[in-house]
Order: structure tokens, then sequence, then C-alpha cells
């Protein structure tokens, strides 16, 4: 009996195994792309206050960097509804401001709305968690199962593209992008290809004929909407929530009818969490502005200096302890004290700064598109900024980082014309990404591991192109506005190479060896041109 069920278990754990390697090999075979092609959305899902767009998630490249994108365009006074995903998220502003707000389990409701006077003075004052002002440019982390919702109280559409990682190991489903809505009723899916796909998986017949009719019968009165809500029974929720039937009937498929008082009202109360939120943010600035630190980075920097500083004044009052005559017990004891605070600081680093933040204060807001946030600059080329889990700690528990990057257009004068800006070839030494064009239009050339170009076309506003990890990649800026455009990446801390830091950092003799080059040669593609990635072409004279 006992070698029946050792035999069975250990049969048991090598199936799974087995299962687990397979689904493993499966997602790297959609790595073996022989071509790339330039994606736009696949599809449109109009709402009454604004766009949804998303990708199919079975194209071959998207199935690859085991992602789904989804496009959102929000219209003036525009509320995207409380949403949350399995997939951790991450979000850019492409175009707009707004404020959004997360309800994350477990966090007080710390900010509350002022009373209103026309309001009776019995009614309780409204409280909730942080809202957050976000605006062009902005890198917004949403992670897992956390309910979002956001706001545009600017006079322009708001347009923001979002990346759903599927294949995160923090998504315990599987790879088909979810987006579960806490409210509203969604005339369409935004994945409609995997809707159907789940249809097609469940369509036979087979088994459970018996009661179906009356289950379906049921649920065609609770699904109205197409809200998780809509799921449940208004007898049950209003149990549940302590509330009126009625009301638990609204919350299941709300018909979101509003006039222009509520309108103003809802836009003079976001404008009220505005105004909290831009002197937070003038702050920010004016520090960035002066070249300071973060609080936390200036603690950790000055920490070395901060703790000599303290052993230099207990050194100090040592000294005067023994002028004055007193005991060595307290000197020793005040020692052992020290020595302690020492192993607990160091223990409470843990590899870290000692300053880590909770999920309730965590940061998930970065701006990237600012030219004084810029990394790597060069005046006549480019500039190109990074987010990742060293500058939003955040990050690091999503595995996402992000990449801004503006090429200018060449110029024209009287004598010389200048070329487009070029960001030299590199590749992701740990990363999928993904290249979503902001503005402008430009080349993009790809080539994989036998050295065959796998793109090699231009590119426009809207479109994306994915770059498996270690494909080599080159971008041109165009002739009419330049290119702009933002890199998704699947990895906190994506490092780049670049070719010609590859050079730089290779013996002579080694490049003259591998490619048959003269020692000039070998001199001029080391040390020529631009150290860092964003290069020039050489101006050329105006042809007459």
């Amino acid at each position: 009996m006992a070698k029946h069920f050792l035999f069975s278990f250990c049969w048991l754990l090598f199936t799974t195994a087995c299962l687990a390697h397979h689904s493993e090999l499966d997602r790297f075979n959609k790595c073996q792309l022989d071509s790339i092609n330039a994606l736009e959305p696949d599809h449109r899902v109009e709402s009454q206050a604004g766009l949804t767009e998303t990708w199919n998630p079975n194209h071959p490249e998207l199935q690859c960097a085991g992602v789904s994108l989804i496009r959102r365009t929000i219209d003036p006074n525009g509320l995207h509804l409380p949403s949350y995903s399995p997939s951790p998220q991450l979000i850019f502003i492409i175009q707009g401001k707004g404020v959004l707000g997360l309800a994350v389990p477990g966090c007080p409701e710390t900010y509350e709305e002022p009373r209103s006077q026309s309001r009776q003075q019995q009614q309780q004052r409204d409280s909730h968690q942080k809202i957050r002002r976000f605006s062009k440019g902005d890198v917004i982390a949403i992670p897992p199962g956390i309910p979002y919702w956001t706001y545009n109280y600017g006079d322009e559409p708001l347009v923001a593209i979002s990346l759903l990682d599927t294949s995160n190991t923090l998504n315990q489903l599987d790879s088909t992008p979810r987006v579960f809505y806490l409210g509203g009723n969604l005339p369409e899916a935004e994945f409609p290809e995997t809707q159907e796909q789940h249809r097609q998986r469940h369509s036979s017949p087979i088994g459970r004929r018996g009661g179906q009719q009356q289950q379906e019968e049921e649920s065609e009165e609770q699904n109205k909407g197409k809200s998780v809500l809509s799921g449940f029974s208004a007898e049950f929720l209003a149990h549940s929530l302590d509330t009126k039937e009625e009301t638990a009937k609204k919350l299941q498929s709300p018909r979101d009818q509003r006039g222009e008082e509520e309108e103003e009202r809802e836009q003079r109360h976001h404008k009220d969490s505005e105004r909290e939120d831009e002197d937070e943010d003038e702050k920010e600035e004016q520090e960035q502005r002066h070249g300071k630190h973060s609080k936390k980075e200036e603690e950790d920097e000055d920490e070395p200096r901060s703790h000599e500083s303290r052993k230099w004044k207990k050194h100090t009052e040592e000294k005067k302890r023994e002028s004055h005559g007193r005991g060595g017990e307290k000197q020793e004891q005040e020692k052992k004290e020290e020595e302690e605070e020492e192993i607990q600081r160091q223990h409470s680093k843990g590899g870290k700064n000692g300053l880590e933040e909770t999920i309730c204060s965590s940061k998930i807001r970065e701006n990237i598109a600012r030219p004084s946030r810029a990394d790597l600059y060069n005046p006549r080329v480019g500039r190109i900024s990074t987010v990742n889990s060293l500058t939003l700690p955040i990050l690091r528990k999503l595995r996402f980082s992000a990449e801004y990057v503006l090429l200018y257009r060449g110029m024209h004068s009287t004598n010389y014309l200048t070329k487009n800006g070029i960001y030299a070839p590199h590749w992701n030494n740990n990363a999928n990404s993904l290249l979503y064009v902001i503005r402008g239009q430009g080349r993009v050339r790809i080539v994989n591991s036998q050295g065959n170009p796998v793109f090699d076309d231009k590119v426009r506003k809207g479109q994306l192109v994915v770059v498996p990890q270690n494909f080599v990649v080159a971008q041109q800026a165009g002739n009419e506005e330049g290119l702009e455009y933002v890199v998704f990446k699947t990895n906190d801390r994506a490092a780049v190479s670049h070719v010609k830091q590859v050079f730089r950092a290779s013996p002579a003799e080694v490049l003259a060896n591998a490619f048959g080059l003269r020692k000039s040669e070998v001199a001029q593609i080391k040390y020529n041109g631009n150290r860092g990635p964003l290069v020039q072409p050489q101006s050329q004279p105006q042809s007459l």
C-alpha cells in the first residue's frame, strides 16, 4: 500500500513537472519570429465619455512578449469607471491631464472632503483614500487586483496607453487579458478575440443539460450589466451591503445619465483634489529644479557622514566625562549601545535603504517626458529618459520599466543639411520591449540572431512594434516632425547594451582580428563620434 502511494505521488510530481516544462517551452516557441509587423489597434469600443481601443492579444509579436495593450481616450469631464486586472499594468499618459484614485485594501481613508454649506450638518463627511493628479508624460504603475478610476478634468481628451503583463508571475490565472469592472454596462467586450475563444472552448453540449435552462433563466435576470456586481442577485447585494434592494439594482447595472449640474459638481470636487496634489507637485518640481535629491536618497547618501558625526559627538562627550572624572562603566555601556545601533541599522537595510515604502504610501507616478528629466541628451539629436525600480520602487514588484525617446529631425541651413537623429544599434539584455509611437514618424530596424532583418520599415503615430529580447534595434527620426515614442519593458531593471559601447570596451587587437580591420580603422570605430547612443550623422553640403 505504501509503495503504491509512493509510486502515485512520484508519478504526479513527474507529470506536473512535464506539463510545466511543456508550457514554458510553448511560451519560448512563440518567439520564433521570422518577421515582425507594426501593429495598430484591432478593436474599438465606444462609450458615453470616450473610446477604448485594444490590440488583438493573439498577434505572434504580443504572444512572444506575453503582454496585452489598451489605449483609452476619455473626453473632458469623463470618468473611467473603477476596474482592476489580475495582471499588473503600466500606463503612459500620451495627452491631457486628470486625477486617479486607487482603492488599496488595508489602507485607511485619511482624506476627507470639506462639508458644503448647502448640506445638512448631520450628514457624514465623505472620506476616501488619496487622489493623485497626473499629466502628459507620466508613467503610472497599477498593482494587480487593485481597483482604480480616472477622471479627465482638462479641456482636451485624455489619451493613455496601458500595458497589461499577462505573463507576469503575479497573474495566477492564464495569459488571457481580463479587466474586471465594478460598475457600468459595457456594450461590447474589450478583447472580443479572447471572449470568442472562451465560448468555443465551453460550447460543448456534453453534460449538465438537466438544469441548464433554469440556470440560464435565473442568470438572465442577474446579468443585466457586465460588471462583476451584476452576477449577484439584487436581494443578496442588499443584504451584503446593508442597503435597499432598489439601491442594489442600481449597483448592478447603472444607467449613467448625469445632468450638467452633477457634472459641474463632480468637476469642482476633482479640481479641489487637483489643488491639493498641485502643491505637492510644485514642491517636487522645485526640488528637481534646484538639483535636490529626494528625502530617501539624502538619508541614504548622508548616512555614513551622519554616522561619523554621531561617533565624533560621542567621542567628544566621552572625553568630557573623562575630564570631569566620571567612571569608565558608562563609557562601555554607551559603546555597546552604539554597536547595537550599527547592527540594527545594517539588519534593517537588508540590501535596501531602510526606508522602504508601504503599499499605502507608495509612489506610483513618475514623469519621464520633461526635458529636465532626461538621462541622456544631445542638443542636436534628442533625449532619452528612463524609469525603473531605482527611480520608482513599486516597479520592483511589478517587474516593469519604461523609456521615453525623442529624436529630432534634421535642420536645413543655407550651406549645410544635417541628417535626422539616430538612436544607434542596441539591444535589451534582459527584457522584451514594446515601442509605441506617440508623435511623428521615423524608421525602425530590427535584426535577429541570424543577422536577418525581421523589421525594416517606417513607423508612424499610433503604431506599436515589439522588439524581442536581445534582438538588435535602431531608430531614426523622420523628416517632418521627428520621432517621439515610449518603450515598455518587461523587467524592472532592464539593461541596454549599445554596439558602440561594446566596441569601446573591447581591446583593439580583438576588434582587428574579429572584423579584419587595420589599426586606424579600429581607432576610428572606437573613438570617432559621440560616446553615447544618440548620434547625428555628419553634415553634408547642401546641393545647389
